[in-house]
């Protein structure tokens, strides 16, 4: 595994804040001619695709969104897995970028990247009555392999709201066909608090 260096990381996220800037600017003027609120998430989509590296569609595709009650589906062909539609970089920062902008596409907000000492710090302190299960980490900073055969791992540390609050290490799969598959995680601290998920 290699480790992606915080300036790497930085910049992946500076990125995806310039295209949530783009996206907010366009939906203003989107809005005004046509008031539908669903529009955001295609153009959100598309300004988190202009703005990325390492991770694009290929020419001529666009995402569209499916939104059946809370379950919102990203697609480029109705009913057929998002994921084999993205041309993605092999290089460790490319991959860490497509599982952010995965995260992003499926508008799942439950996770957040801890990168570093002072983002574990924070992440502490937002938790309700923590509870410390490893007590020293020696490094947040993702890591990612890309393999001969398409396939890549990832691990992050991650601060979730999902059910309850934790600070977990995960390794995910990136699969032949690109999905990204949870493989495991270690749990670094837990607390009270939550969203039900």
């Amino acid at each position: 595994m290699q480790a992606i260096e915080l300036d790497e990381v930085n910049a992946i996220r500076a990125r995806i804040a310039r295209a949530h800037a783009i996206a907010a600017e366009r939906f203003r003027a989107a809005f005004a001619e046509n008031p539908d609120w669903r529009s955001h998430l295609e153009i959100q989509a598309a300004a988190l695709l202009e703005t990325a590296r390492g991770v694009h569609l290929r020419d001529g595709d666009r995402i569209a969104y499916r939104i059946d009650g809370r379950v919102v589906t990203p697609y480029v062909v109705e009913d057929r897995p998002l994921w084999p539609y993205l041309v993605i970089d092999r290089t460790p920062a490319a991959i860490l970028e497509y599982w952010l902008l995965a995260s992003e596409l499926a508008a799942w907000s439950m996770t957040k990247l801890i990168a570093d000492h002072a983002e574990y710090d924070a992440a502490l302190r937002r938790i309700q009555q923590p509870q410390l299960v490893r007590a020293l980490v020696a490094s947040f900073l993702p890591e990612a392999e890309v393999r001969e055969d398409g396939t890549a791992l990832l691990e992050v540390t991650v601060y979730t709201r999902a059910g309850e609050e934790r600070i977990e290490r995960r390794l995910l799969t990136m699969q032949p066909d690109q999905e990204l598959v949870f493989h495991s995680r270690e749990l670094i601290a837990e607390g009270k608090g939550g969203v039900p998920a």
